[in-house]
C-alpha cells in the first residue's frame, strides 16, 4: 500500500514535538493517511492494558476457589488472548519505535501518561510467565521444561521492568514536564510494575513444577527487593495525589478511571508479601536451601507470618483507593458527566491485584468472606472487560480510536497557524 511505502520513508510526521533543550521540532506529513499507517504512528502503550487485563482475569479464574466445570478452559480462553493481543501490539509498538522513532521518542517523553504507561508493556510480559508458571508447566505435555522457560522469562521480566522505571523516571527528571502538570493518577503504574514483578516472582518460585530451592529463593529474595521498592515509591506518590485531589478534586470525566490505578501497588505488594512468605515456608524453599541464619526452616514460618500482617495492612490502603475510585464514578454518573474512555482499561487489573490479595488471605485464613469478596471482584471485572470490549469495538469502526486516518498532528499545527 501507499500508506505503507510513506511509513518506512519518514522516521516522524508530528506537527510539532519538544526537544530536550526546549526547541520545537517541526514534523512534515500527509493530514489524510492509510490504516496500517495511522495505527503504528498513533499506538499507545495504553493498549497493552488489554493484555494485563485478560491476563489478570485468566489467572483469577485459574485460581477461583469456586470451581466449576469449564471455568479451566475459559482460564486458558483468557490467557490466549492475552498472549495474541501481547503479539500483535508487541509488533506494532516496535514498528512504531523503528518507523517512526524520533517522533515516538519526543511523544512519549513529553507526555507523562504515555510515559508511565510504557511500564504496561513489561507488566502484560510479566502475565504470560504466569501463565507458563501456573498452567504449561503443570500440564502433561509441558513439565520441567517450561519451568525453566518461566524462570528464564521472570527473570527478563524483572529486568525490563526495572530498565522501564529507571528510563521513566529519568525522562521525567530530566525534562521536569511534572513541574507544567499535574501528577497524573497513572504516575502509579510503574509501581505497581515493580510489585508485580514480585507477584509473578511468588508464582514462579511457588507453583512451578519441580522449581529447585537453589532457583526458587534467588527470585524469592529479589521479589522482596522489588515489593520493597514499589511501596516505598507509591507511598511518596500517594501523599501528592492526595494532596492535588483535596486541592483540584477528582480528575476530568474522561480521566476519572485512572482512579482506580490507587488500587494496584498496595493491592499487588500485599498479594507479592502472601506469596512469597508461603513460597519461604509452606512450600519449603528456605528449608530446601538451609543456608545461614536467614535462610532456613526455622525463619520460614515467622516471615510467613509477618507477610500476612503488613499484607492486611496494605490491603487496608488498597481498599480506601477502590472505594474513592468507585465514589468518583458514581459521583460522576449521578451528575450525568460520567463518559466512557480508553481509560476506563485502567479499572480492571488494579482491581484483579486486590481480588488476588483477597485470594490468598481466604487460602490463609480458610476465609469464605474473603472467598466470597474475590469472586465479586472477579465477576465486576469481567462485565467491565466485555464493557470495554463493546465500546472499544463500536469506537474502532467509528475511526475515533486505534486507526485515525485523519492526522491530530496536522491538525493542531493548522489550528496553531491560525492563531499566530
Amino acid at each position: 500500500m501507499s500508506s505503507q511505502a510513506d511509513t518506512v520513508q519518514s522516521n516522524g510526521l508530528e506537527a510539532h514535538g519538544h526537544l530536550d533543550d526546549g526547541r520545537v521540532h517541526q514534523w512534515r506529513g500527509p493530514s489524510k493517511r492509510g490504516a496500517f499507517r495511522a495505527m503504528v504512528q498513533d499506538f499507545s502503550p495504553l493498549w497493552f492494558t488489554w493484555c494485563m487485563n485478560a491476563g489478570i482475569i485468566a489467572i483469577l479464574m485459574h485460581q477461583e476457589p469456586y470451581q466449576f466445570w469449564g471455568l479451566g478452559v475459559l482460564s486458558t480462553i483468557a490467557f490466549l488472548a492475552d498472549f495474541v493481543f501481547f503479539i500483535f501490539f508487541s509488533i506494532i509498538m516496535l514498528l512504531r519505535l523503528i518507523l517512526f522513532r524520533r517522533q515516538a521518542y519526543h511523544e512519549l517523553v513529553g507526555d507523562t501518561s504515555e510515559l508511565t504507561l510504557l511500564a504496561c508493556w513489561p507488566v502484560a510480559w510479566l502475565t504470560l510467565t504466569a501463565f507458563v508458571a501456573l498452567n504449561v508447566s503443570g500440564s502433561s505435555w509441558g513439565g520441567h521444561h517450561f519451568t525453566i522457560v518461566a524462570y528464564v522469562m521472570w527473570w527478563i521480566g524483572a529486568a525490563w521492568m526495572l530498565a522501564t522505571l529507571l528510563f521513566v523516571f529519568i525522562a521525567l527528571i530530566r525534562r521536569r514536564t511534572l513541574a507544567e502538570q499535574p501528577l497524573p493518577p497513572t504516575i502509579l503504574i510503574p509501581t505497581v510494575g515493580l510489585t508485580t514483578v514480585a507477584t509473578i516472582g511468588g508464582v514462579v518460585s511457588t507453583y512451578s513444577t519441580a522449581i529447585s530451592a537453589r532457583m526458587a529463593v534467588p527470585v524469592i529474595i529479589t521479589s522482596f527487593c522489588f515489593v520493597g521498592l514499589g511501596l516505598f515509591m507509591a507511598l511518596i506518590f500517594y501523599a501528592q495525589i492526595l494532596q492535588q485531589l483535596l486541592h483540584k478534586g477528582w480528575p476530568q470525566p474522561e480521566q476519572t478511571a485512572t482512579l482506580f490505578v490507587l488500587v494496584g501497588p498496595m493491592g499487588q505488594g500485599s498479594a507479592a508479601l502472601q506469596l512469597l512468605g508461603s513460597a519461604a515456608s509452606t512450600y519449603g524453599r528456605f528449608a530446601g536451601y538451609n543456608k545461614g541464619s536467614f535462610l532456613t526452616e526455622a525463619a520460614g514460618p515467622p516471615l510467613e507470618m509477618a507477610c500476612v500482617l503488613i499484607a492486611l495492612l496494605l490491603t487496608g490502603i488498597s481498599v480506601i483507593g477502590l472505594v474513592l475510585a468507585l465514589y468518583a464514578m458514581f459521583e460522576r454518573a449521578f451528575n450525568k458527566e460520567l463518559t466512557w474512555a480508553p481509560t476506563w482499561n485502567s479499572i480492571i487489573f488494579p482491581t484483579g491485584t486486590l481480588a488476588t490479595s483477597f485470594l490468598y488471605f481466604s487460602m490463609e485464613m480458610d476465609s469464605p468472606f474473603f472467598r466470597t469478596m474475590m469472586t465479586i471482584l472477579l465477576l465486576f471485572m469481567i462485565s467491565v472487560f466485555f464493557l470495554n470490549l463493546a465500546f472499544t469495538a463500536w469506537k474502532i469502526s467509528q475511526g475515533q480510536i486505534l486507526v485515525v486516518r485523519e492526522d491530530p498532528r496536522m491538525k493542531q499545527d493548522g489550528d496553531d497557524q491560525k492563531q499566530r
